[in-house]
């Protein structure tokens, strides 16, 4: 859960009589998201009791259509991809992490079962190698995506990309 925005109140001096946290939900599967959920909205709930707050008072926890789906990948479509950008690329331009449905944003859409699109989604790293090493040697963490600190090296990132989107497409468009 991230809270991505805050807003409330007009001035210094003056509490407010309302707050707004907007907040992103991943989750690696649509139950674990659902129970994810269903605990903001008893926690909000639960705390706003504890403080004395009259039923009136309670905080509202609404949900808006802007959510996305957790995006999960056709298997055997995904170990295509991966094959193919292997052997164009080696193997070790990979960097396994475990499975995470958490990414990709509007891309879960594509490969619902419901439109029976198989897809595959993959990241491009662009971290500079330095960064990983120091932070694994005990540094400073390295910035996720959605941080202002997030950097890349651009150049070697998009060579990357576009090398292994190309030996991806090349493979699929085989008979």
């Amino acid at each position: 859960m991230t809270v991505g925005a805050i807003h409330g109140g007009f001035k210094h001096n003056v509490i407010p009589d309302r707050v707004e946290l907007q907040l992103t939900v991943r989750a690696n599967n649509e139950e674990t998201r659902e129970q994810l959920l269903s605990a903001i909205e008893r926690i909000a709930e639960g705390i706003g009791r504890a403080a004395g707050l009259p039923a009136s008072l309670l905080p509202k926890v609404v949900r808006t259509k802007e959510s996305t789906p957790v995006t999960v990948n056709d298997p055997e479509l995904a170990a295509r991809v991966r094959t193919a950008i292997a052997a164009g690329m080696g193997d070790d331009v990979f960097y396994s992490e475990p499975p995470s449905g958490m990414g990709a944003e509007d891309f879960a859409y594509f490969v619902r079962t419901e439109h029976k699109v198989p897809g595959t989604y993959f990241n491009v790293g662009g971290t500079d190698p330095a960064d990983l090493e120091a932070e694994a040697a005990g540094g400073p963490p390295v910035p996720g995506h959605h941080s202002p600190f997030f950097r890349i090296e651009p150049e070697p990132s998009i060579r990357a990309g576009v090398e292994a989107m190309t030996l991806a497409v090349l493979d699929l468009l085989r008979p």
